[in-house]
């Protein structure tokens, strides 16, 4: 279950992350969201390695 879950959530980073840039490009918000959304992202990504370790 847990190997689930954490490929859930890498998958769900890969998606996010250039959806969010094109989101920016397209239509652009505060240029402090790029830095955070990315670090929310890495760290989620982060967990699901954690989570399909051993």
């Amino acid at each position: 279950m847990r190997h689930h879950l954490g490929l859930a959530l890498q998958f769900f980073v890969l998606v996010a992350l250039p959806l969010i840039c094109w989101w920016q490009l397209t239509f652009g918000f505060s240029l402090i969201w790029m830095p955070a959304l990315l670090t929310v992202g890495i760290v989620i990504f982060w967990i699901g390695t954690k989570l399909r370790g051993p």
